[in-house]
């Protein structure tokens, strides 16, 4: 698949559960191109912290992978990741998957949390 080929945008189904909307991304960078998606993972962490929907956005660098980026993101709600979807450093963000990653929307898993134990 081409770079003009792949989908950045997820598609946020009607089917996600109710209340906090939590999701993790692996992102890995085209050999070459670590430092730069670096910088944009640093860039959009700090944008999206700034959010009011975001209750959570932590990146990270994979220890034995430095080309390899997990970012950790919780949203108040479905409405809010929806919000972060539409904001101006995200299609930014998008615009640098394209130059230096190999990601594309699939990157993105919604995630459900488990009922806790009592």
């Amino acid at each position: 698949m081409s770079t003009d080929d792949r989908r950045f945008m997820p598609e946020v189904g009607a089917g996600l559960p109710p209340g906090e909307r939590p999701m993790v991304a692996v992102v890995r960078a085209v050999p070459g191109h670590e430092e730069q998606l670096a910088a944009a993972i640093t860039t959009l962490t700090a944008a999206v912290r700034r959010e009011p929907g975001c209750r959570e956005f932590r990146s990270f660098r994979a220890v034995a992978e430095p080309g390899t980026f997990h970012l950790y993101e919780v949203y108040a709600d479905t409405d809010a990741f929806r919000a972060h979807l539409a904001t101006g450093h995200v299609a930014r963000f998008f615009t640098e998957l394209a130059r230096h990653s190999t990601a594309d929307a699939g990157a993105v898993t919604q995630l459900a949390e488990l009922p806790e134990i009592r």
